[in-house]
């Protein structure tokens, strides 16, 4: 599986983080007009938004040939964590493209979300 390209610091994203947990649940509503809920999945799931500036020539293209690598949001890969540093396996790219603004000469910003599956 593939991994995560790291940034030449050795860390993943920049500050601010943007990190979210959610759970996935089923509603069933009855003739009665009342309804059930049920979580579908045992654990909830984590996202990530990731905000990079001031990249260089390298690390943006590192990161746009990783994009391309994963088909955009269609493989999965390992993701380290930037909040406690373990390797989250199953994570996707929340998005098909990747948007990448070149400010001037080794100076490129982007966003995006990762997200984590059940695999």
């Amino acid at each position: 599986m593939a991994a995560f390209p790291l940034l030449k610091t050795g860390s993943v994203t920049q500050y601010p983080l943007q990190a979210m947990t959610g759970q996935a649940s089923q509603v069933i509503r009855f003739l009665d007009g009342t309804d059930q809920r049920y979580m579908t999945h045992a654990r909830p799931l984590r996202a990530w938004q990731i905000h990079l500036d001031l990249l260089d020539e390298d690390e943006i293209s590192s990161l746009e040939a990783f994009f391309r690598g994963q088909l955009g949001g269609y493989s999965t890969f390992d993701f380290p964590d930037p909040i406690s540093g373990s390797s989250v396996p199953f994570c996707r790219l929340g998005d098909d493209t990747l948007v990448t603004e070149y400010l001037e000469t080794d100076n490129a910003a982007s966003s995006f979300w990762i997200i984590e599956t059940y695999g």
